[in-house]
């Protein structure tokens, strides 16, 4: 039995015949695994075509997820919008709610963030990779996910592609 790996089409350009190499290996060696924050995850930088294998609770270390945006101060003035409310009187519901200092505080760490750069890596990306993977383990699915980083001068955001081993 012949195992190859299911790429994304959009990646293989990038991926060297070595790299795929070095994913279907790891996919070969975790074929019987089960949920373990030591699972790899490959780091993808298509500018020096540099394939990097990490394990999952390396990875907010390396590429800390951006969650400002989650900020309770920031979510309630986000759900008042929402409900139709005035952008003003909202504000002032935040500020009674949270205090001006506070909400400030979080806008203006919302809005470093986003100025310095994060390439759209979020806290929600990094849970909802989290719980892909969990996912497939449950459903005996082998994979890893690389991040293919965002090229800085760009614009672009980190992007996720899941490789899953195949059997044949």
């Amino acid at each position: 039995m012949h195992n190859r790996i299911l790429m994304d089409i959009t990646i293989e350009d990038y991926l060297t015949e070595r790299h795929a190499n070095t994913i279907r290996k790891t996919l070969q060696n975790h074929s019987t695994y089960s949920w373990s924050t030591q699972l790899p995850v490959f780091l993808l930088n298509r500018c020096w075509l540099k394939l990097e294998k990490i394990s999952i609770a390396e990875l907010s270390g390396r590429l800390p997820p951006d969650n400002s945006e989650e900020a309770p101060e920031l979510v309630f003035y986000q759900n008042l919008i929402k409900n139709g409310h005035n952008p003003i009187l909202a504000l002032h519901e935040s500020w009674d709610q949270f205090g001006i200092e506070e909400f400030h505080r979080a806008l203006r760490i919302y809005w470093a963030r986003r100025e310095a750069g994060n390439n759209g890596w979020t806290f929600k990306k990094y849970i909802k990779l989290i719980t892909t993977y969990r996912r497939n383990i449950k459903d005996s699915i082998i994979s890893a996910p690389v991040l293919v980083l965002a090229r800085d001068s760009k614009g672009e955001g980190h992007r996720i592609t899941w490789f899953k081993l195949l059997n044949r």
